[in-house]
C-alpha cells in the first residue's frame, strides 16, 4: 500500500510515517514537508527510511503539489502539513494559517480528485476547532466556535474537505486531534509551541524541576500521545470510509487529566514561578471548548482503536526523551 502525508517531517506525521512502516513491511511512503528530512526524522524512521520517498514540496505551490501527487499515486493520503497556533505569528503573518492551512489542503484535494483510482484521505484537524465553545465535554456535534486564526483556518479545512467529498467522491475521514506530546515533538517551521509534557519530559531529562505558574496547577486537560494518536491515524487511512462520505472523529484520550496528575506521571518536581520566566501557563477556568474533553467513543468504536493508558504513554515518551535530550530545546509556551 503506498501512502503519502503531508508535513511528513514534523511531530505526529513522522511518528505516523515510522508507524506505517514498522506495521506494513510491503508499504511505501511519499513523505512531502516544506524542506527536506532533518537528522531526527531520518533517525526516526531507522532502517525503514529507504521505503520512503522524501519530497520537498511547499503545500501552497499548487503546481508542485499537482505534481507530487500524481508521481506518487498513493492509495491513501494523510494531510498532516499545518501551521499551528502561536500568538505572535497570528497578529504579524496570519496569511501563514490561511495560506498553509486552508489553501494548501484545497490544493492537495484538487491534485487527488484527479488521479484515476481515487485514495482515502485522512484530514489531520484539531479540537481547536471548537474554540470558545462553552461545553465542556465535546463530540463531534458539538458546533464549532475557532477562537484564532488557527482554529478558524482548521475549521475552514473541514469544509473544504467535505465539499471535495461531496464533489469527487473521495473517502474522506476528518480527525480532531487532542493536546498532543510524545516522541518527536521538537520545533520546527509549523510548530512553535511546545506542549506542557515537552517541557515536563525536558526537566526529568535534566534532573530539575519544571518551572510552571502556581494556576497552572489547579488546571486540567485531555492529552494524548503521538504514539496512541497515529495508531489511529493509520487505521483510518487503511479503512477509510465510501467514496463521498465523510466522517469526523475525535482523536483524544476522552478523559479530564489534571496538571498534578500528569506531573505526577513525569515524576518531576515543580517550582511555581511568575509568568514571566514559567515554562508553561494554564489558566483552570479555562477548561471548556478546544481546552475541554474530546469524547472518542465513535473513533474507538469505528477504528478498533484504543486511546490507551497515560502512565505508559509517559513512560514511553521518557525513554525517547532521555536518549534524545538534545531536541527537548523549547521554542515557546505549552498547552
Amino acid at each position: 500500500m503506498h501512502y503519502l502525508i503531508t508535513g511528513a517531517n514534523g511531530f505526529v506525521m513522522s511518528v505516523l510515517a515510522a508507524r506505517i512502516l514498522d506495521a506494513e513491511p510491503d508499504a511505501q511512503v511519499t513523505a512531502i514537508d516544506l524542506h527536506d528530512p532533518d537528522q531526527a526524522a531520518l533517525d526516526n524512521l531507522g532502517p525503514q527510511a529507504q521505503r520512503a520517498h522524501f519530497r520537498a514540496v511547499d503545500v501552497t505551490d499548487a503546481d508542485a503539489v499537482a505534481q507530487a501527487v500524481r508521481e506518487a499515486s498513493p492509495d491513501a493520503i494523510v494531510h498532516g502539513a499545518t501551521v499551528t497556533h502561536d500568538a505572535r505569528s497570528e497578529v504579524e503573518n496570519p496569511a501563514r494559517f490561511t495560506g498553509v492551512n486552508v489553501e494548501g489542503t484545497v490544493n492537495l484535494l484538487d491534485a487527488a480528485r484527479r488521479l484515476p483510482q481515487a485514495p482515502r484521505i485522512v484530514l489531520v484537524s484539531s479540537g481547536a476547532v471548537y474554540g470558545s465553545s462553552p461545553e465542556t465535554l465535546l463530540t463531534e456535534e458539538s458546533a464549532p466556535r475557532p477562537d484564532e486564526l488557527y482554529g478558524i483556518s482548521k475549521w475552514a479545512s473541514e469544509l473544504v474537505a467535505r465539499r471535495f467529498a461531496e464533489l469527487h467522491a473521495l473517502p474522506t475521514t476528518i480527525t480532531r486531534l487532542t493536546k498532543m506530546f510524545g516522541p518527536m515533538e521538537r520545533p520546527t517551521g509549523g510548530r512553535a509551541v511546545m506542549s506542557l509534557p515537552f517541557h515536563l519530559a525536558a526537566a526529568a531529562v535534566r534532573g530539575e524541576p519544571a518551572r510552571l505558574t502556581a494556576r497552572t496547577l489547579e488546571a486540567c486537560g485531555d492529552w494524548l500521545s503521538a504514539d496512541s494518536a497515529t495508531d489511529a491515524l493509520h487505521k483510518a487511512a487503511r479503512h477509510g470510509g465510501d467514496p463521498g462520505t465523510t466522517r469526523t472523529l475525535n482523536i483524544s484520550s476522552g478523559r479530564r487529566t489534571s496538571v498534578r496528575e500528569l506531573v505526577a506521571a513525569f515524576g518531576v518536581d515543580v517550582v511555581e514561578t511568575p509568568l514571566d520566566v514559567a515554562e508553561a501557563d494554564m489558566d483552570p477556568r479555562d477548561d471548556h471548548g478546544k481546552n475541554g474533553v474530546y469524547v472518542s467513543e465513535r473513533a474507538q468504536s469505528e477504528l478498533g482503536w484504543s486511546p490507551g493508558d497515560l502512565q505508559m504513554q509517559v513512560s514511553h515518551y521518557l525513554e525517547w526523551a532521555r536518549v534524545h535530550a538534545h531536541l527537548l530545546q523549547p521554542a515557546g509556551g505549552a498547552s
